[in-house]
């Protein structure tokens, strides 16, 4: 078969065949290689690496997720040569029409270059190890930069979870963390002040806050309440960081430690701390009995550090998935985590002249404290939307299983991608299963998969575990989520009704 038939036949990544596929998911997970290409090149943010991290094929899961979006194994092949992981364009390279060979042929010139060895240019040849591809000439760095977004009519790329740009931080790898931390301490202080209401304000970056003071507490202080960040106090771990438990002036907290990790680069954690700034911005200008309460910061150690109140019953996520082997929800306490989460959601819609939309509703953003009271969490991705209907943004970011399409694809920002996501959640809460499970093949997400069902079967995917007493609760979730959860943006409810409609059943 030559090139260009193959190419005219195998064109998009979900078209990639069983074995090629195999070969660059195995080539890209050795050394997690993946995060880089999903990261810098695809431009996923944090939360979804986060995520991927805990597939047992992460790569694979990446190549699935970017395939939604109909990319070509072209596009694919380009961004492996601007990372210059050449091992990875071998498999790639038979679906590919032949002019964009040289791509592939200009890196082994490279290869020779760095390894003083002379490589074949039939890839028949190449030999698919990490002896001839380990090594690189790494491109020039660029200087990471923070941009704050702008509305554009076209965008070039359809890439999902696409991290926000930046103001310009001028940022040198030798003196990047204390650059960055220097220059969120500085934006500290006036990102806390009200904004003038005659001032333009930008509705990707402006947030709604009002005048208040967050308390500073040092790096030390934590490394004490922490037992000097004792393994034995971790919460979790993710993209961001490690999150450990502590004591802090004899109060029970979660101290979020932000810290480059691994192969991270400068841009990541430009990101984790442009994410954190505005987490703390809002948590700390928005306080509700639904919105995670942050109580300091540090930013005078070796790490920026975020003091959050200590949410004892972890989160929804966890909780309906019985990690850790927990007691399952009663639906009476199902209920009340949907009635507390649309509080607070209708909350960040109201309070201000323009509402607040979080942006990644999901479960395991969703919080539980000691009397499984809900919390909305992680406001690193939340953005100024429009006084009414919906704005036209330039960046994509969020979890794919909660974004509706008119966000994924027409750019639409509104509360109303937010209800959509708080859908999803009621029918997490309501069956028990996961927004996105590969095992159901066809309906991998869990929209398409009730949906799949018909009205009269829909009681069969009730989840046993919550018993049997107030499992009417389940009906309530299911119905209430399908009109949240509904294609079209102007069909479903503002938050303010939803929790009114909840709060009276």
């Amino acid at each position: 078969m030559t090139s260009s038939s193959c190419t005219d036949k195998v064109k998009y990544i979900y078209q990639l065949p069983f074995f090629e596929r195999s070969e660059l998911c195995k080539i890209l997970n050795q050394n997690d290689k993946w995060e880089e290409l999903a990261g810098t090149w695809m431009e996923y943010d944090v939360l979804t690496i986060q995520s991927l991290r805990k597939e047992k094929n992460p790569t694979d899961e990446l190549l699935t997720l970017w395939g939604h979006h109909n990319h070509t194994i072209l596009e694919l092949f380009v961004l492996l040569s601007r990372m210059q992981h050449y091992q990875s364009m071998v498999p790639l390279k038979p679906f590919v029409e032949a002019k964009f060979h040289k791509l592939l042929y200009n890196g082994e010139g490279n290869l020779q270059r760095v390894l003083g060895k002379r490589l074949s240019k039939n890839t028949k040849d190449l030999k698919i190890g990490t002896q001839n591809f380990n090594q690189v000439i790494p491109p020039v760095p660029n200087v990471p930069k923070i941009v704050i977004e702008e509305n554009t009519k076209e965008e070039s790329h359809k890439i999902l979870n696409r991290p926000m740009q930046p103001i310009q931080i001028g940022i040198s790898p030798s003196n990047s963390n204390n650059v960055l931390v220097a220059s969120l301490a500085a934006a500290l202080s006036p990102s806390l002040q009200q904004v003038p209401s005659n001032r333009k304000r930008n509705n990707d970056a402006t947030l709604p806050c009002t005048e208040a003071t967050l308390p500073h507490t040092s790096y030390a202080e934590l490394s004490t309440a922490t037992n000097e960040w004792n393994k034995h106090n971790i919460l979790g771990k993710g993209g961001f960081g490690i999150v450990y438990r502590g004591t802090w002036k004899n109060t029970d907290v979660a101290i979020k430690k932000i810290e480059k990790r691994g192969a991270d680069s400068d841009e990541s954690y430009v990101l984790q701390l442009q994410q954190s700034l505005r987490e703390i911005k809002i948590l700390n200008s928005c306080p509700h009995e639904n919105i995670l309460s942050l109580y300091a910061y540090s930013l005078d150690g070796r790490a920026p550090c975020l003091v959050y109140q200590l949410m004892k019953n972890g989160s929804l996520e966890d909780r309906l998935l019985l990690k850790q082997k927990v007691q399952p929800l009663t639906w009476i306490q199902r209920h009340e985590i949907a009635k507390g989460t649309a509080r607070g959601l209708q909350y960040l819609h109201t309070i201000g002249e323009k509402p607040l939309i979080h942006g990644d509703i999901k479960s395991a953003n969703i919080l539980l404290d000691n009397n499984f009271e809900p919390r909305i969490g992680d406001f690193g991705l939340a953005r100024e939307g429009p006084e009414r209907d919906f704005m036209k943004v330039s960046k994509i970011h969020g979890t794919r299983p909660y974004l509706p399409e008119e966000f994924l694809h027409g750019r639409k920002l509104s509360t109303k991608v937010d209800t959509y996501s708080y859908g999803i959640v009621l029918f997490e809460l309501a069956t028990g299963l996961s927004a996105y499970d590969d095992s159901r093949l066809e309906n991998k997400f869990l929209k398409d998969f009730i949906d799949s069902w018909e009205e009269k079967d829909l009681h069969l995917l009730r989840d046993r575990k919550a018993g049997e007493k107030d499992k009417q609760v389940y009906n309530n979730l299911i119905v209430l989520g399908k009109w949240c959860a509904n294609r079209m943006a102007q069909n479903r409810p503002e938050m303010d009704y939803v929790f009114k409609k909840l709060n009276d059943l």
